[in-house]
């Protein structure tokens, strides 16, 4: 019997693309699966319950759609910067990791129909009718029984705003590398939660509510086993798992409406907005479980915290950092 909330291998090993598909359709998911479970007046995933320590209810959909689309808004349309086009026009096998919603994936599926995506999360929140050519299963990334597919399978992996949840992420890469044919390439995308200004608004020694809660975040992240900043540590990561010509590439994400530019006035809407509606659920598990807060702590904090998101005085802005890189042929 496969895992569950995995795609079960085919009978005689096969790594072939259409036994491979063929077989992923005869699972259905279990009800155990579908579950949820409530802490705080939060929903969370219930299938290794506990892995990834933030929301999956209505709010944070809403925030990973508007992720969504404020990264290509950012990224002036780019779905992805490696250099995969020809590859999805022709027919690709694509893995997104950390799905969320699906969005990325089934967007993709509608520009490249000759290629296939296949999208994990822990959390079944996905769409149900979305273009034949995407497959969205629930699954452990980290789990050692994990997304067991063929070795040399994929041509482009993609991961994007998932990497500060990962608690082994050397292991990650070095799965991520495993499962890759030769010459695929693998693409990482992330918010570094440090905010920046290129100006006097925000200087190091500024009180800003919003960086305190990102320093407690990190802290409380690192209690329960991930970093916040893994974005900056993955080159090196890449380079250790043995990846060759990795292109990192940065982009500065406003907090508010403050930039004179109208579109990146509009991205910085968008993640003032995401900040916003999300803190409550960011703040909860890494400030309870990790740090010992208690609730009223928290609550009492993120009123500060969200006067501070809200203060147009602050030109603050969060690097956003892409990084791609090949697997040797």
């Amino acid at each position: 019997m496969p895992s569950e909330g995995r795609a079960p291998r085919s009978s005689d090993g096969s790594s072939d693309s259409e036994t491979y598909h063929a077989t992923i359709e005869t699972r259905s998911l279990t009800e155990s699966i579908l579950e949820h479970v409530m802490e705080g007046g939060l929903r969370y995933h219930a299938y290794h319950a506990g892995k990834y320590p933030f929301p999956n209810d209505e709010v944070e959909q809403q925030c990973d759609e508007m992720r969504h689309v404020m990264t290509l808004a950012l990224c002036e349309g780019k779905a992805f910067f490696a250099p995969v086009e020809d590859m999805l026009e022709s027919g690709a096998e694509v893995l997104d990791l950390g799905t969320g919603t699906g969005v990325w994936c089934t967007e993709l599926a509608d520009l490249y129909p000759n290629s296939s995506f296949l999208g994990l999360d822990l959390s079944p929140i996905q769409p149900e009718l979305v273009p034949p050519n995407v497959q969205f299963v629930v699954d452990d990334v980290e789990h050692e029984n994990g997304w067991d597919y063929p070795d040399d399978h994929f041509d482009y992996i993609h991961i994007r705003h998932t990497l500060f949840s990962i608690k082994n992420r050397q292991q990650l890469i070095e799965r991520a590398y495993k499962h890759l044919k030769p010459g695929g390439y693998l693409e990482i995308q992330e918010l570094h939660y440090d905010p920046q200004s290129d100006d006097s608004s925000l200087t190091p020694e500024t009180t800003y509510r919003l960086r305190d809660f990102y320093y407690h975040l990190s802290n409380g992240l690192h209690a329960l086993g991930s970093d916040l900043h893994a974005i900056t540590h993955i080159q090196d990561d890449l380079a250790h798992a043995g990846f060759e010509n990795i292109s990192p590439h940065s982009l500065k994400c406003p907090i508010g409406v403050w930039p004179k530019r109208p579109e990146l006035a509009y991205c910085g809407d968008l993640l003032k907005t995401v900040i916003l509606d999300g803190l409550k659920g960011l703040a909860r598990k890494p400030f309870v479980h990790g740090l010992g807060w208690t609730t009223v702590q928290v609550e009492m904090f993120l009123v500060e915290v969200r006067r501070a998101v809200a203060d147009a005085t602050f030109h603050a802005y969060l690097p956003l950092h892409t990084i791609y890189a090949r697997k040797p042929r």
